[in-house]
């Protein structure tokens, strides 16, 4: 897979949701854990990864070196979260419930981010 593909990484209810606002606008994989997302990074160039804070196998430091573009989110978000986020390399923090327009605004602004993807308007 390559394009304007996101990779989700999120249990089946933030995930399914997540995939629903963006689904107009990006190809969405969904995976659920920190496994299957470093097996889909190893074979596939993803620019942008979405990943929960916490899954049962690892959490989204687990996935910074391997994704360019990181946006965690988390139920309940504060400073101390989005500044460890932004301080260790990761792109954002989208806090739950979803707001769409912020949700596809951070997506494109990561996706912009990155010199080979260009622009997507």
């Amino acid at each position: 897979m390559s394009g304007q593909e996101v990779l989700v990484v999120c249990p089946p209810a933030s995930g399914d949701t997540l995939a629903r606002l963006l689904e107009e606008h990006w190809r969405v994989y969904p995976v659920r854990s920190v496994t299957e997302a470093l097996e889909h990074l190893m074979s596939y160039r993803t620019s942008v990864v979405i990943c929960e804070s916490s899954l049962p196998d690892g959490t989204w430091r687990n996935l910074l070196e391997s994704a360019p573009n990181l946006i965690v989110t988390a139920r309940t978000t504060d400073e101390t979260l989005w500044a460890e986020v932004l301080n260790l390399g990761g792109f954002d923090v989208l806090a739950q419930p979803f707001d769409e327009r912020e949700v596809n605004r951070v997506v494109a602004s990561a996706w912009r981010r990155t010199p080979e993807c260009g622009d997507i308007s």
